[in-house]
Order: C-alpha cells, then structure tokens, then sequence
C-alpha cells in the first residue's frame, strides 16, 4: 500500500476504552478542552463518512531493541503505546474532504469512490 491515497472513515461508534484520551492527555499533554476542540473537529462531518485523505508511506515492524528514547517519540507520532512487534506506517498530507461522503465502513480496508467535487483543492 505505500506510496498510495488512503481515505479516512469516521465510525459509528467510539472505541471501547478511553486509551486513547490517557495518550492524548499524558503523551501529547493535551487539556480537557483541546481534546474536546479535536472531537468536535472530527465530528463535523458527523459518523459514518469518509471525511479525509491520507498518503500512505513506508510500513516498517517496530522491533524490540529500538532504545527507549527513540520509542517514546514513535508513541508520541503514532498517538499508541505499546509499539514494540506492531507494524507502523508512515502518513502525511491529511486533509479534509469538502463535504462527507456517507459510506457504511467495513473490517480492514476496502475500496470507495470518492466523487472528483468532493476532493479538496491542490
């Protein structure tokens, strides 16, 4: 997949642990009210949309010797902990659709058709 546009769909529903809010709270030292700010930027286009694009990079297993340091970092850029055995991938240029494309998600990844209006603008 790398080197390759992947589109970004919003779920119906949350996760089931509030992991991700300990990440974002101790890992990125986020307030109570960025974190708020960042949900309601991503639910503007309400659930079950695409609502953006990504690039995809290069995929890489994250081994168990990369030193401590370096692997707090890579926590820090993947928002996840507990790296080690996990393959990563690189993303970049995120971007938002200009509206959402309504679309009932999928396990794992599947294909979509993203009408050329809704693209943003180069």
């Amino acid at each position: 997949m790398e080197n390759c546009t992947l589109a970004i769909h919003i779920a119906q529903k949350d996760w089931e642990v509030d992991q991700w809010r300990d990440i974002l709270t101790h890992t990125l030292g986020m307030s109570h009210m960025q974190i708020e700010e960042l949900l309601a930027s991503g639910d503007r286009f309400g659930r079950g949309v695409v609502a953006g694009l990504v690039e995809v990079g290069e995929t890489w297993c994250c081994s168990d010797n990369v030193p401590e340091e370096d692997l707090r970092k890579l926590e820090k850029a993947a928002v996840l902990t507990g790296l080690t055995e996990k393959h990563l991938t690189q993303l970049s240029n995120p971007r938002w659709l200009k509206q959402p494309l309504y679309a009932r998600g999928h396990k794992d990844i599947w294909t979509v058709d993203i009408p050329v209006q809704l693209l943003p603008s180069v």
